[in-house]
């Protein structure tokens, strides 16, 4: 069962690395792990600590529920919170704006 997890996890790890198209040596440089071991994560082949699945989660910019349980949440705004951390902050009451547009087009679409 644990091993089968393993591999489970192992591969959504894979696929969030090679959708965002990092070498394996560069997610390893940013988790702090050596290329080697995060292969063997990838093949299943060695489980992860909670520390290094909160490194990966960060660097994939995926939730957690994502690599252990292989949802991804509707509700999951991992993705969304870090393009905005990496904006300037004067460009941020903009993205407001169009979030609140958008959210009332849609709600006038869908009563």
């Amino acid at each position: 069962m644990k091993k089968d997890l393993d591999i489970q996890m192992g591969q959504r790890v894979r696929i969030k690395r090679e959708e965002q198209k990092l070498s394996r040596e560069k997610l390893a440089e940013c988790i702090d792990v050596s290329p080697q071991f995060l292969a063997q994560i990838e093949l299943g082949r060695r489980g992860m600590s909670s520390a290094t699945l909160y490194k990966l989660c960060n660097a994939l910019s995926t939730s957690a529920d994502y690599i252990v349980l292989g949802r991804e949440g509707a509700n999951d705004l991992t993705v969304l919170t870090k393009m905005l951390s990496n904006l300037e902050p004067q460009y941020l009451p903009y993205v407001e704006d169009i979030i609140k547009n958008f959210i009332l087009a849609v709600n006038k679409k869908n009563p």
